[in-house]
């Protein structure tokens, strides 16, 4: 799509411009230099798919802007440069991480490949859209050509990102209960329904609460799981003192506490943990702790 002389200084001006905005939203918007991170962060992993479906969050307008923000290199570069696919993804990619490497030194950010990956997706599209473009009909033409196969080429990249999503992606499994070993029947008698905060509870597989005595230790032994989410609620019951805590330790180390002074009604944990042997419980006081079991992150042929 050959410009005039003046026409092309214009368009040229423009994407200078639109370069320097660019960097400017990587190296120095959203106040990064007033929140440095600690140290450098290389992330190698990718962990997310580029683009999906619409969705009315913050974090999609977010991966579409990684995507689409790069579409006019794909157009800018080969136009000015007259550069094979290859020779321009070559540039691209190498021009991508070096900018996200500086990124990650300059603690301004971090070397993220799943944002290479995005950006390099979008300067693709950009380039298969200008091409088609530039294989159509006249001038009008071209341009409307070259929209609308970016569009349709987004559109399918949401497609493949969603099945490959679906393919890859661990999803919960069925909830498990966790009980201590030998003592189900004894905790029978503790399913008695009861309120928090004026809503009805009846504990469906275990309860724990510290009994007769001040406070009662339980310990469960989960037989090595990995790649699984923990839930439990717990609470104190109306019409009882707002006096008690709850106190969970996985494998010794403590990751959750709960006093009574700070629980106002149901409330529900849900911790992730990449392999967990044995869980400790101390109920304290008032405090009951309930349903407490995890679901397994599973592939869908697992």
């Amino acid at each position: 799509m050959p410009l005039k002389p003046r026409s092309r200084k214009i368009v040229a001006t423009a994407a200078v411009l639109y370069t320097l905005l660019v960097l400017f939203f990587m190296f120095l918007a959203f106040n990064r230099t007033n929140r440095l991170s600690d140290g450098f962060t290389f992330m190698f992993v990718p962990e997310t798919t580029p683009l999906r479906f619409p969705e009315p969050t913050f974090m999609w307008l977010f991966s579409l802007g990684n995507v689409a923000a790069f579409m006019p290199f794909g157009i800018i570069i080969p136009y000015f440069f007259r550069w094979s696919f290859m020779k321009f993804a070559a540039f691209f990619l190498l021009a991508i991480t070096f900018l996200e490497t500086l990124q990650a030194l300059t603690r301004l950010g971090s070397f993220d490949v799943d944002d290479i990956i995005a950006n390099t997706l979008g300067a693709f599209i950009g380039y298969a859209a200008w091409r088609a473009g530039l294989a159509s009909g006249r001038r009008a033409r071209k341009w409307m050509v070259t929209v609308l196969s970016a569009i349709a080429l987004l559109a399918g990249v949401m497609l493949v990102s969603e099945g490959w999503d679906a393919a890859i992606k661990k999803k919960e499994g069925v909830f498990q209960a966790l009980n201590v070993a030998g003592e189900s029947d004894a905790l029978a008698g503790s399913f008695s329904a009861f309120t928090v905060g004026g809503e009805s509870i009846k504990p469906q597989y275990n309860s724990y609460v510290a009994g007769s005595s001040s406070t009662s230790t339980y310990t469960i032994h989960t037989g090595h799981l990995k790649n699984i989410h923990l839930y439990a609620n717990y609470g104190i019951p109306d019409r009882s003192a707002h006096e008690g805590r709850v106190s969970i330790f996985a494998d010794g180390a403590m990751f959750a506490e709960f006093s009574g002074e700070y629980i106002s009604g149901i409330e529900t944990i849900m911790v992730p943990f990449n392999q967990i042997d044995e869980l400790r419980i101390v109920v304290e006081g008032n405090a009951v702790l309930w349903d407490i079991g995890y679901r397994k992150m599973e592939h869908w042929w697992e």
